[in-house]
């Protein structure tokens, strides 16, 4: 009927997703970034999607259908915008300096095996660990 969005499936999706979105941003440190929030859709849509079946084939998942299996050992995934220690090279450091910064976890680097994006407080800048 007119005016009733509520059946529409589009209306759903979009609903599902600012659910998943908003309880991602829940789950953050209460001293996380919120300038930074955008950082954390890669991860959201990882997540809702590997939660999702597929409409065409119901035993797999969304994200299985469009992108093949996940590998959780190549890419694994932590909490989105937990409080992480990122390691800082030896060479970037000083011998007695502390060996790592502090940083905001946002998600997998996929095209990096085994690290993870961290964006880091005193630079305010995204680093690959």
């Amino acid at each position: 009927p007119p005016g009733n969005h509520r059946t529409l499936k589009a209306e759903r999706a979009i609903r599902t997703w600012k659910e998943h979105f908003t309880s991602l941003l829940g789950t953050t440190d209460p001293s996380f970034p919120l300038h930074i929030a955008h950082e954390l859709i890669p991860l959201g849509i990882l997540t809702l999607n590997s939660l999702r079946r597929s409409p065409h084939h119901p035993s797999l998942s969304a994200w299985t259908q469009l992108f093949g299996v996940y590998d959780f050992l190549r890419s694994p995934i932590g909490i989105a915008g937990c409080k992480v220690y990122a390691h800082e090279k030896p060479d970037a450091r000083g011998s007695w300096a502390p060996h790592g910064v502090h940083g905001y976890y946002l998600g997998p680097a996929r095209d990096h095996y085994r690290c993870h994006r961290v964006f880091v407080a005193r630079t305010r800048r995204i680093r690959v660990v």
